[in-house]
């Protein structure tokens, strides 16, 4: 089974970004060199890192390693239609990166972006991405550990499939204030998710930005 963790940077009231359509990016200000290089190494420890099209959209993200030692995970991109902007870095710098499209995408968009250096394109679901299937894919593969970046429409699609084991939020001392920035989870549709109950396993601070990291509370562990 592909172990998949959700790691994600929440404003003190709960938002994703500093505002609609701003850059996740934003955050990274808030950084300190110790919580950077920790981040870097929790992606050099998984096989594969994933983000959603918006996020490459928006933020236009590298998903490398560059602040601490280890290898490039894989990365992984569900974009069900297969439209993600052609100059995008991760499309253009060659290193392993996988996009899952459904069957909406159309021929010529899966051909642009298999054309691409580095890139494969597999279809996997038919309006959108199946992710427990691309999970199943990826697991196949021999990959045993993924890291899901965001944004909120792709982690809702995550837990609602019921695939994440682990839970990571850097809890950033910034309060937003724009009540359009996106929230930790979100969905096209506004389907709500059913109950699910964690337990905190571990809670630390780096660089002045408290991280907490939570598993789901199982009978034994209650």
């Amino acid at each position: 089974m592909l172990e998949i963790t959700t790691l994600s940077e929440l404003t003190i009231d709960g938002k994703l970004s500093l505002g609609p359509g701003k850059s996740s990016k934003d955050l990274f200000d808030f950084y300190g060199e110790d919580l950077r290089a920790w981040f870097h190494g929790e992606r050099a420890r998984h096989d594969a890192i994933m983000v959603g099209a918006g996020t490459v959209r928006n933020d236009d993200p590298e998903l490398t390693v560059r602040y601490a030692a280890g290898p490039n995970p894989l990365r992984v991109v569900p974009a069900s239609r297969g439209l993600l902007p052609p100059d995008a870095r991760l499309l253009n710098d060659g290193l392993p990166t996988l996009v899952a499209v459904s069957n909406q995408a159309s021929d010529a968009a899966v051909r642009a972006l298999a054309a691409k250096p580095g890139v494969e394109v597999v279809r996997c679901g038919q309006s959108r991405v199946d992710l427990s299937a691309l999970a199943e894919l990826l697991h196949a593969r021999g990959l045993r550990s993924l890291m899901a970046e965001g944004g909120s429409r792709l982690l809702h699609g995550l837990f609602e499939a019921g695939l994440v084991g682990k839970i990571v939020i850097k809890h950033i001392p910034v309060i937003c204030g724009a009540p359009g920035a996106p929230t930790f989870l979100s969905s096209d549709d506004g389907a709500p998710l059913a109950l699910s109950r964690w337990r905190l396993d571990d809670w630390f601070v780096k660089s002045g930005v408290g991280v907490s990291v939570y598993r789901p509370l199982t009978e034994a562990a209650a």
